[in-house]
C-alpha cells in the first residue's frame, strides 16, 4: 500500500517535461507565425484597398480634364504640355506610386486608318471588321483615348490598376495631322516585345518627343503627329536592354539609307521596321603585329562597321566609325592589344577599305596586310562580331586581361605600302565529301597582288600550308593586283586549317593558322 501510495503522488519526469516544453514552444511559434501572416495580411489588404481608392481617384481627375490635355510626358500621344506620367503619394506613412499612361485608339466603327498591311489593320483597328456603310478609310483614326492608371508600393507588386476609355465632347472631324506606324524585329523576323521607340522632330512648333513600347506584335503606334512633308525630319530610335540600339539618318543626295527618317503626312500613315541584335558588352580584343610577329605598341585602331548607313553597294558608310564624327580611335597597349564594347553584331573592318587609312603610331602610317579572325564565319575580312544573349551565352570566349571577348582577330601590319595585303577569301571551306579537289577554285582580293592573265607569267605566288604540306595554287589575274583568281590540287590534303603564304615583290606574307582561320578549313 505504501508503494502505491508513493507512486500516485510522484510528478512528472525530466523526460516528460522537456517534450512537453517542446510542444509548447512548437504550437507558440506556430501561434506568432500565424498571427504574423494574419497582421501582413490585413496590412496588405488595407493597402489595396488604398490603392484601389488612389487609383480611383487619379483616373476622376485624369476624365475630368479636357479631352487634348489628355497626354503623358513621355508617352506615345504628342502634346505641348504632357502630364506627369509619375506621381508619390504618401498615406499614413505609406509611400504610393501611381504610373498613368495614355494612348489613342482606332475603332472600326466609322473605318480604319491607312494601314500598311492587312495584318496590321486586323490587329489595331479595334472591332474589326467595320460596319456596313463605314468609310473606306477613317480621316481621323484618333477616335479616342485609353487610359490605364496602376498603383504600386516600394515593398509590394502591383496593388490597383484600373482603365477607363474617354471620348472627345465633339464630333469627330476630319484630322490634319498623320500617322506612324514603327516594327521592330530581330534578324530573323520574329518581333521583339518591349523595345522602346522614340520619335522626335525638332522641327515643328511645339517639338515633338514621344515614346511608345512595343507590344507583342513588335509594333508601337504614333498618332495625331504633325505634319512634315518637306524634309526628312522625324527621327525614330528603337532599343533594348540587351539588344542593339538602332537610330534612323536623312538621304543623302542620291543616297537612300538603310533606315530612313520619316516624314509624316496628313491623314496618312508612315511605316518603318527597325532590325536590333541580341548584343553584348565586351566585344572584341584585337592584337597588332608586324609581319614578323611583333606587337606594335602606340598604334592608333581605326574600325568602322555595324549597320550599314546606306542601301549603295559601293558606299561604304557605317554606322560605327571611330574617326567619324570624332576621333575616338583605341590605342595599343605594350602588348599591342585593344579592346572594343558594346559593338553591334555585324561586321567590322579595320585600317579602311584599302586597309591603308588612319592605322597609325605618330606620323607613321601602318598598312593593314591582313586580319585574321579567331572565330566567327569568315576567313580574313570582314571581321564578324558574333551575338549575345544572357539565357544562352556563347560556348567560345577570348580572353584578355580576365574579360571574356565574343570575338578576337590578330591584325597584321607593315609599314611598307608595297607589302602584299590580303582582305578575303572566298571560298573559305572546302569539304573533302564533296570531291573537285584536284583543280579547287578560289579567289583572293587585296593590293599589291599584280599578275596576269595566264598562271605561268603571275608575279604573285600563292600556296596553301597545312603543317609540312605544302600547294602551290595556279592563279590569274591583272595588272591592278587587286583580285586572284587561283586553282589548287588538294587531293590527300589533312582536313584543318590550311593556311595562307603569298610572294610578292620580294616580300612574304605567313597567315597565322589553328586556331585562327588565316586561309581554308578543310573539312572532312
Amino acid at each position: 500500500m505504501k508503494s502505491r501510495s508513493y507512486r500516485t503522488q510522484q510528478g512528472f519526469t525530466v523526460v516528460e517535461m522537456l517534450v512537453a516544453s517542446a510542444v509548447l514552444a512548437i504550437m507558440s511559434i506556430g501561434l506568432v507565425t500565424l498571427y504574423g501572416s494574419l497582421v501582413t495580411s490585413t496590412n496588405f489588404t488595407k493597402r489595396k484597398a488604398v490603392a484601389i481608392t488612389i487609383a480611383t481617384n487619379q483616373m476622376e481627375y485624369l476624365k475630368s480634364l479636357p479631352f487634348d490635355s489628355l497626354a503623358i510626358s513621355g508617352g506615345a500621344i504628342y502634346s505641348a504640355n504632357p502630364l506627369p506620367s509619375t506621381t508619390i503619394k504618401t498615406i499614413n506613412g505609406v509611400a504610393y506610386t501611381v504610373v498613368s499612361s495614355i494612348n489613342y485608339v482606332d475603332d472600326s466603327f466609322d473605318g480604319c486608318a491607312s494601314y500598311a498591311t492587312l495584318a496590321l489593320k486586323q490587329a489595331y483597328c479595334r472591332n474589326y471588321p467595320p460596319p456596313t456603310g463605314a468609310p473606306t478609310t477613317d480621316s481621323n483614326p484618333q477616335d479616342y483615348k485609353i487610359i490605364h492608371i496602376s498603383v504600386t508600393t516600394a515593398k509590394n507588386s502591383k496593388l490597383a490598376e484600373v482603365d477607363s476609355q474617354v471620348s472627345a465632347r465633339v464630333a469627330e472631324t476630319a484630322s490634319s495631322t498623320g500617322a506612324l506606324y514603327v516594327t521592330v524585329i530581330d534578324a530573323t523576323g520574329n518581333p521583339i516585345t518591349g523595345a522602346t521607340v522614340n520619335v522626335v522632330n525638332a522641327t515643328v512648333t511645339p517639338a515633338v518627343n514621344v515614346n511608345d513600347s512595343t507590344d507583342s506584335l513588335g509594333n508601337a503606334i504614333f498618332y495625331g503627329l504633325p505634319p512634315d512633308t518637306t524634309n526628312y525630319d522625324y527621327t525614330i530610335t528603337a532599343s533594348k536592354i540587351g539588344y542593339s540600339t538602332l537610330t534612323t539618318i536623312v538621304p543623302t543626295g542620291t543616297l537612300q539609307p538603310n533606315y530612313s527618317n520619316k516624314q509624316i503626312f496628313t491623314q496618312q500613315s508612315s511605316v518603318l521596321t527597325l532590325v536590333l541584335l541580341p548584343q553584348g558588352t565586351n566585344s572584341l580584343w584585337a592584337e597588332a603585329v608586324n609581319t614578323s610577329g611583333a606587337s606594335i605598341s602606340g598604334l592608333k585602331l581605326y574600325v568602322k562597321g555595324g549597320y550599314k548607313k546606306y542601301n549603295s553597294v559601293t558606299d561604304t558608310k557605317y554606322y560605327y566609325d571611330n574617326m567619324s564624327p570624332s576621333d575616338t580611335r583605341p590605342t595599343t597597349d605594350s602588348g599591342g592589344n585593344a579592346v572594343f564594347t558594346n559593338l553591334v553584331p555585324l561586321n567590322y573592318i579595320f585600317c579602311g577599305d584599302l586597309g591603308a587609312t588612319s592605322c597609325t603610331v605618330g606620323a607613321t602610317t601602318y598598312y593593314l596586310v591582313a586580319a585574321v579572325p579567331d572565330g566567327g564565319i569568315n576567313s580574313l575580312n570582314p571581321i564578324t562580331v558574333p551575338t549575345y544573349s544572357s539565357s544562352s551565352p556563347p560556348s567560345v570566349t577570348y580572353t584578355y586581361n580576365g574579360v571574356n571577348y565574343l570575338q578576337h582577330v590578330k591584325l597584321i601590319f607593315s609599314t611598307s605600302s608595297s607589302f602584299p595585303r590580303v582582305f578575303t577569301i572566298t571560298p573559305s571551306d572546302l569539304s573533302i565529301a564533296a570531291g573537285g579537289l584536284s583543280a579547287f577554285a578560289f579567289q583572293l582580293t587585296g593590293v599589291n597582288l599584280p599578275c596576269s592573265a595566264t598562271a605561268s607569267s603571275c608575279t604573285t605566288s600563292v600556296k596553301l600550308v597545312n603543317g609540312s604540306d605544302s600547294r602551290t595554287a595556279s592563279c590569274v589575274g591583272n595588272s591592278s593586283g587587286l583580285q586572284l583568281s587561283c586553282t589548287v590540287n588538294m587531293t590527300g590534303v589533312d582536313t584543318g586549317m590550311s593556311t595562307l603564304t603569298i610572294t610578292s615583290g620580294g616580300n612574304v606574307l605567313t597567315l597565322p593558322g589553328s586556331p585562327l582561320q588565316g586561309g581554308i578549313n578543310v573539312l572532312p
